[in-house]
């Protein structure tokens, strides 16, 4: 797809790119189908494989994403730092650095914004509840919802709660919901999802804990996790471009439904 912020990169160069990248891949699983003969072996080697092509590959498909988003002031830069192969792989690391930091970064960001902006709410509404996402309760109540394995049927480890974000009751001290938080739901969605069908095996104290789930990015336009994510006590969506099913809410709905918990 044409990048309409740069004119580096049109529509035929994108499509003679992604012949190139197939003609690649495929050269690849030839090449080793030839070694080995039995397509079986190949795919009991399918990742080594990968891993094997992975520096050509980073010389293919590092100069396209140069031209796609390298402003014009800067693409000659570039061009000239990525005909160092050393550089090139160096810069690969430096691109998986920042991606593997800002994923946890953004996630813990958005759940400290969902749980001020709750409580900013509960604030102006005069609501006796609070969020909290550390300390002393969260740990508590952490440890005493660990679904041991004996219990579970799930296999031989312990099953541990997806907890983000607590909803206590203040004049009762206690918790009445649990609140996932993801930025995507491509983040360990089915663990919030498995973990609620467990619930009933928990001590009767603990069994009339919601369990919510709020992200940020899917509208839950179509797909499987548009039908999954039923099963949970409420799903809210922090983008105004969701389309609302089932449990499924803008996530300022949320609020009504935290206050029919008290």
């Amino acid at each position: 797809m044409t990048n309409k912020s740069n004119k580096n990169w049109v529509h035929d160069a994108e499509v003679k790119w992604l012949a190139t990248k197939e003609e690649f891949f495929d050269a690849q699983l030839n090449k080793a189908l030839a070694k080995y003969q039995d397509p079986l072996i190949v795919g009991n080697k399918l990742s080594q494989i990968l891993k094997n092509s992975e520096v050509e590959a980073v010389k293919m498909v590092t100069p396209r994403a140069v031209k796609k988003w390298a402003s014009p002031k800067t693409l000659d830069k570039w061009q000239e730092i990525i005909k160092d192969d050393q550089m090139l792989i160096e810069l690969r690391e430096i691109g998986k650095s920042i991606a593997n930091t800002l994923r946890p970064l953004a996630g813990n960001t958005f759940t400290q914004w969902v749980c001020q902006v709750l409580n900013l709410t509960f604030k102006n509404k005069k609501l006796p509840l609070e969020c909290i996402t550390s300390g002393a309760v969260k740990k508590q109540l952490t440890k005493s919802l660990i679904l041991k394995a004996n219990a579970t049927e799930i296999g031989t480890r312990d099953y541990k709660p997806d907890i983000d974000i607590i909803v206590l009751n203040k004049k009762t001290e206690k918790p009445i919901a649990i609140i996932s938080a993801k930025t995507t739901l491509a983040e360990r969605v089915m663990q919030t999802i498995n973990w609620h069908r467990y619930l009933s095996r928990l001590p009767e104290g603990l069994r009339t804990l919601k369990l919510y789930l709020v992200t940020a990015w899917d509208t839950f336009e179509s797909g499987t996790n548009r039908e999954r994510v039923q099963e949970l006590d409420g799903v809210y969506v922090c983008n105004e471009a969701v389309k609302e099913y089932g449990n499924i809410k803008l996530f300022s709905k949320i609020v009504n439904d935290i206050i029919k918990l008290i």
